[in-house]
């Protein structure tokens, strides 16, 4: 009788050592991550591009975000075809993927930092009880996560007006301009003549690479006489080069 008490207690002892507070956790119901919605001081769908401190990094419209109890930490989704990333690593676990943390880091030991979010403004770091200096980063399961990259086709990504929008704030005086967003490389042109005199699509030799343009919007049904000129096909490294 002895024998099952001890084992009774030790069993309630073990389960009350393990107890945890409540944190935000993620549920993979096939590609979609859900946040528990208790565990969120305030969640949203950001309606446009959110800026994060001096990560560099800019979350895409339609980003889903929690900003955890005590402000300690966001959590964030992206959109289908977006994908956190190491710049550094791209094999490690943390590559490629649709959900990553955003939090504050004291270099004083024993303090802490909070997030802030002001719209317009982004996320950025308080001091709070930090004695030292506050650091904000992305992590994934210990792995650094320093770029947001887009991993699927890229006609629906330069037909989203979000996008377009960031690309018209790119917009300079030349005949044509090379640039990248979210890891996708396109052109500018404004004359579209001395552009495609030199612009080519290739792909070890083959036609699968085929060069393509959308006319760029600066504003809801405000187009421009800039085209914006891309490279898409299926093989690998089809990208547009400019002799």
């Amino acid at each position: 009788m002895k024998v099952i008490v001890l084992s009774v207690l030790s069993a309630v002892l073990l389960v009350a050592c393990h107890k945890k507070e409540p944190r935000a956790v993620y549920r993979n119901v096939g590609p979609v991550v859900i946040h528990e919605p208790g565990d969120c001081d305030s969640s949203f769908k950001a309606e446009s591009p959110v800026k994060v401190g001096e990560t560099g990094i800019v979350l895409p419209e339609g980003s889903n975000i929690c900003i955890t109890k005590g402000k300690l930490e966001v959590q964030i989704e992206l959109p289908e075809g977006f994908a956190f990333s190491s710049a550094g690593r791209m094999a490690t676990d943390g590559a490629g993927l649709p959900f990553a943390t955003y939090g504050c880091y004291c270099s004083g030991v024993g303090s802490a930092c909070n997030v802030f979010y002001a719209e317009g403004m982004g996320f950025g770091c308080l001091q709070s009880s930090c004695v030292g200096a506050c650091t904000g980063k992305f992590t994934y399961k210990g792995y650094s996560v320093d770029k947001i990259s887009y991993q699927a086709d890229k006609e629906s990504f330069f037909s989203m007006p979000s996008i377009q929008y960031s690309i018209a704030a790119l917009t300079a005086g030349q005949s044509f301009s090379k640039h990248e967003l979210y890891g996708v490389p396109f052109y500018l042109v404004k004359d579209e003549k001395a552009f495609l005199a030199k612009a080519s699509c290739d792909c070890e030799g083959t036609t699968a690479c085929k060069l393509k343009v959308l006319s760029l919007q600066q504003a809801k049904g405000v187009v421009t006489d800039t085209k914006i000129y891309y490279c898409e096909g299926g093989c690998n490294g089809c990208e547009l080069s400019v002799k």
